[in-house]
């Protein structure tokens, strides 16, 4: 089974004024980082001047003094570099580090603000190559990148400026290859970037098919399909290997270009040079001087595979993080959102339609209802006929598209998101557990509760006695999303998740589908203990809990086609409940 992964639009790449706005906040320690870069590199292009007085007025002109004098005037040098490797050292970790610690959180909190719709469609591979390979990439470029950068434009800004102080014949003589390195330059950015990002892609799907193997290990070893999931990583490894190889075919094209240059420019300065002492006059310190200048020269444009790999990788982690940042969620609260004010827990649809995606077909159609407080219902229907989606819309995990969804009178749009899921809680058919132990997790839905409203909402819903065989009881670590559990305890510990964040309404995916009879009864009396005076839905796949309830909702093809009491629905004679009782009773009947 090949992987597919769904491919956004290439990321373009982000403007110079967005990544220096990226570093604003802490512009003043990356100034004296820079600073002690321009110390070093100053007083490292001044180096040949100082040899070039030496041989002119030392060697030639047979002065001890300016010999001496060159010196100290070169030890001074010597001792301006280490001072400014030492300033740029000390202050760009300072910065690199404090940076990185923002992007991850702002990531994180842009993370949490996204809804549930981005994480229903986008593999979690991709998001953890965001967090993690991208990061990375950044924490390479602000740590070493930017220094090598910077170090390299003022090395060629100062030698050039320096070289044409002492002759500008003999400079741009020397400067007649630049042409040829920015052709080969301009020839080799687009294509780097381009194979960056499709390293960023193909790494991504394979994170993707890494953690879909980790979490699917159950499976692969139950239908001994271990094979197959390797000829699969096979594949997608290849991919991240070819893009890989290209990236280096690209390189060394680019790179072998500027070696060929670097003899050529050297054979310019000898000849030309001695053409020039000869009939201009021209000193041989300062020919001495250029061939320095040129090992200065060419040193960062040598370096400058790297520092352009460096840099197209950094550009392609930027662009695929100002990309994750620009995702809006579909769920926005409006300006002046309002918290919500706890009632009594009616719901009530008016009108309300809603799609999924513009141009796809309504997933609910026209639902009109009023749910009084306190009222258990149960939702029932085949796969597909909109039982998830009305849910969905109680709990505003989304918006519905026409009409309105009102709970107490207020309506949902016009609340913020996060006071409104203080008192609206929804607990899915299998409860995930954090790492962290059994009263950690259940403390999860008040992060203020107490160890006794923790051990309280555990007796409630029969938690502490099933857990109690289990060595250090609620103490005890769980981790794996708790799989180190019975499917029942993991129920139990969401259950008393929600019952102790004393919820107005509950929102149930029915949690007792995937249990033994015996663990059934007991999350049945759970659930009844935490339904109570409470306002509930509950998604119903067994017919006894659709029988406990106050009333039922058949749902076909987003449409509520049957509304009312099971006991009286039950008895129509063809009626959409009567039928669906009777479908799950054959299926039961067959496992």
């Amino acid at each position: 089974m090949r992987i597919h992964v769904a491919h956004d639009a290439p990321a373009t790449r982000p403007s110079l004024r967005l990544v220096i706005a990226e570093f604003r906040p802490h512009r003043r320690v990356a100034l004296l980082a820079c600073s002690g870069v321009a110390l070093m590199t100053l007083s490292l292009v001044l180096i040949p001047i100082v040899v070039k007085l030496v041989i002119d007025r030392g060697v030639q002109g047979r002065s001890t003094g300016w010999v001496f004098g060159c010196t100290a005037v070169g030890a001074l040098l010597v001792a301006g570099q280490v001072l400014g490797h030492w300033i740029e050292v000390a202050n760009m970790g300072k910065f690199a580090e404090r940076y990185l610690r923002d992007l991850r959180g702002s990531l994180m909190d842009h993370l949490y603000e996204l809804d549930l719709d981005y994480f229903t469609h986008e593999p979690a591979g991709r998001l953890v190559s965001r967090m993690t390979n991208d990061v990375e990439n950044l924490q390479q470029f602000v740590q070493a990148g930017m220094s090598l950068v910077l170090r390299a434009a003022l090395v060629l800004t100062f030698t050039i400026a320096l070289m044409l102080t002492q002759s500008v014949k003999l400079t741009l003589a020397v400067l007649l290859i630049l042409p040829f390195l920015v052709a080969a330059s301009v020839w080799y950015r687009p294509r780097a970037f381009a194979v960056q990002m499709k390293i960023r892609e193909t790494m991504a799907t394979l994170l993707t098919h890494v953690n879909e193997s980790l979490v699917g290990m159950r499976v692969v070893q139950a239908f001994a399909i271990e094979s197959e999931q390797h000829e699969v990583f096979q594949d997608v490894s290849f991919d991240a290997f070819d893009t890989k190889r290209r990236s280096g075919v690209v390189a060394a094209a680019y790179y072998s270009a500027i070696e060929f240059l670097v003899p050529i420019s050297l054979a310019i300065l000898v000849g030309f040079g001695s053409h020039l002492v000869e009939n201009d006059g021209l000193s041989v310190g300062v020919v001495i001087a250029f061939s320095l200048y040129i090992n200065r020269l060419f040193e960062p444009i040598q370096q400058f595979t790297e520092l352009t790999s460096l840099l197209q990788s950094a550009g392609a982690s930027f662009a695929r993080v100002f990309e994750f940042r620009a995702l809006q969620p579909k769920v926005l609260d409006r300006p002046g959102a309002f918290d919500f004010v706890a009632g009594t827990g009616e719901i009530r649809f008016d009108q309300v339609s809603f799609r999924y995606e513009d141009g796809a077909p309504n997933a609910l159609e026209s639902v009109d209802l009023v749910i009084p407080s306190c009222q258990r219902i149960a939702v029932v229907g085949t796969s597909g006929a909109g039982k998830s989606t009305f849910a969905k819309l109680v709990a505003r995990f989304y918006d519905a598209t026409e009409g309105r969804v009102c709970i107490d009178n207020q309506n949902l749009r016009d609340v913020a998101g996060p006071s409104l899921r203080r008192h609206v809680i929804v607990v899915p058919q299998e409860g995930f557990l954090f790492d962290g132990t059994v009263a950690d997790n259940v403390g999860v839905s008040r992060p203020n509760a107490s160890r006794a409203e923790i051990e309280q909402a555990c007796d409630a819903m029969g938690l502490a006695g099933r857990i109690a065989a289990i060595p250090d009881g609620l103490d005890a670590v769980v981790a794996n999303r708790g799989l180190t559990l019975s499917s029942g305890q993991r129920q139990l510990v969401a259950l008393a998740r929600a019952f102790l964040a004393e919820p107005l309404v509950i929102v149930l995916d029915e949690a007792t589908s995937n249990l033994d009879p015996a663990t059934d009864v007991l999350v049945e009396e759970s659930m009844h203990t935490l339904l109570a005076g409470r306002t509930s839905i509950v998604i119903a796949h067994r017919i006894n809990t659709a029988v406990r309830a106050d009333r039922v909702l058949v749902f076909e093809h987003g449409v509520i086609v049957e509304d009312g009491p099971p006991s009286v629905l039950e008895l129509i004679e063809g009626g959409a409940f009567a039928r669906w009782v009777a479908a799950t009773r054959d299926a039961a009947s067959l496992t």
